[in-house]
C-alpha cells in the first residue's frame, strides 16, 4: 500500500455525489452532550444525509431522545444500532473521561458502507460538513487530522517534559516509519468503508477492542498504529482543537508541514476534547482561544435548550 498521509488535497472530486454520512456513538452517559452535536449538524446541513446513532446501554426513552432531536431534519435518514452486546467485551476507556463506547467506531466499516464521517459527542458542527464528501480520498482508508497537542509539542522541542518525552517517544515507535508528526486524533475520522473492507485481515486488526484498549490512549493509539501509512491529512478546520485552526496551522507550518490540508476553509467542527467539557463551565477567560470557544459552545447550547430544555448535558 503506498503512503497517503502527504497528499494533502487529494484528486479531483468524485463524478457523482456521495451520500453523506454520519455516525455518533456513545453511551447513555454521553448522550446528551452528543444530541447537542447532532443538533449542531442538523442545523447545518443543506442535503439529504445518513444519521447514523450507536448507543450502549441505552434504554427507550434515550432513544426516544435521538428521535426527537432528529425530527427536526426531514431531509436526513436517521439509522440506531444497540452496541450493548457483541461488539465491546473486553473493551476499556483510557481515561475516566474517555468512554469505552467510542470503541464502537471501530467497527463502521463492516457495517456501512461507503464514505462515512464518524464524529466525537463533544463537539460543535459550525458549518455543511456535506462539502468534505465532495473530496475524494482515492485508496487512502481514511481522512483525518493531525493531532494537536502532539503537532504543539513538536514544535517546541527545547520545552519538553519528560512526561511529554516519554510520551513521544512512544508515539514515534509505532508510527515509525513515518514521522511522529502524522499522528491524528480520532475524534473526527473520514472512513473510506469499501476500501477497508477490501483488506479484511486488516479490518480484524481494527477491531480488536481488546488490543486497542491496551494502548496508552486507547483506540485513537491503536488506529494510528494500523493506519498510519494508508491516510489523507484532513485540513484543521475539520478536527478544529478548541477552535485552534489558525494556531495549529501555524504549528504545522513550524513544523516543515503543509499548513492546510484537504478541504481548507473555516472551523467546521470545533473539538472541545481532553477532561474539561464547555457545558460545565461556568467561567472562562473570553481572552483565551479556550475561552472563546466555550463561548461559542455555552451560545450554540442556549439556542438547543430552547427547544429541548430536558435534554440538558451534565
Amino acid at each position: 500500500m503506498a503512503a497517503y498521509c502527504r497528499a494533502e488535497r487529494g484528486p479531483p472530486v468524485p463524478a457523482k455525489p456521495r451520500t453523506v454520512k454520519v455516525d455518533y456513538v456513545t453511551d447513555r452517559e454521553f448522550l446528551r452532550p452528543t444530541l447537542v452535536s447532532v443538533w449542531s449538524l442538523l442545523q447545518n446541513l443543506t442535503g439529504p444525509a445518513e444519521l447514523h446513532i450507536w448507543g450502549a446501554g441505552f434504554a427507550a426513552p434515550d432513544w426516544a431522545e435521538v428521535e426527537q432531536v432528529v425530527a427536526t431534519n426531514g431531509q436526513v435518514t436517521l439509522l440506531c444500532k444497540d452496541i450493548s452486546s457483541g461488539y465491546l467485551e473486553g473493551a476499556h476507556g483510557p481515561t475516566d473521561y474517555i468512554s469505552a463506547a467510542t470503541m464502537g467506531r471501530l467497527f463502521i466499516p463492516r457495517l456501512i458502507d461507503g464514505y462515512v464521517l464518524y464524529i466525537d459527542g463533544d463537539t460543535l458542527v459550525t458549518g455543511d460538513i456535506s462539502t468534505l464528501f465532495a473530496a475524494e480520498l482515492g485508496e487512502a482508508l481514511a481522512g483525518v487530522v493531525r493531532d494537536y497537542h502532539i503537532s504543539h509539542w513538536l514544535s517546541e522541542p527545547g520545552k519538553a517534559s519528560t512526561e511529554r518525552e516519554i510520551r513521544l517517544q512512544e508515539i514515534r515507535q509505532f508510527m515509525a516509519p513515518l514521522p511522529p508528526e502524522d499522528y491524528f486524533n480520532a475524534g473526527i475520522l473520514m472512513l473510506n468503508c469499501d476500501a477497508l473492507r477490501a483488506r479484511p485481515e486488516l479490518l480484524s486488526r481494527i477491531e480488536d477492542v481488546a488490543a486497542a484498549s491496551a494502548c496508552t490512549h486507547g483506540d485513537q493509539d491503536h488506529l494510528n498504529a494500523l493506519l498510519k501509512d494508508a491516510v489523507v491529512h484532513l485540513d484543521p478546520a475539520w478536527n478544529a482543537s478548541w477552535g485552534r485552526v489558525g494556531r495549529h496551522r501555524r504549528l504545522l507550518a513550524k513544523s516543515g508541514l503543509p499548513r492546510e490540508g484537504l478541504v481548507p476553509g473555516k472551523a467546521t467542527i470545533i473539538h472541545y476534547h481532553g477532561p474539561q467539557k464547555p457545558w460545565r463551565s461556568t467561567r472562562w477567560d473570553v481572552w483565551s482561544s479556550r475561552g472563546r470557544a466555550t463561548l461559542v459552545y455555552r451560545r450554540a447550547l442556549r439556542r438547543f435548550l430552547r427547544t429541548y430544555p430536558h435534554l440538558k448535558p451534565l
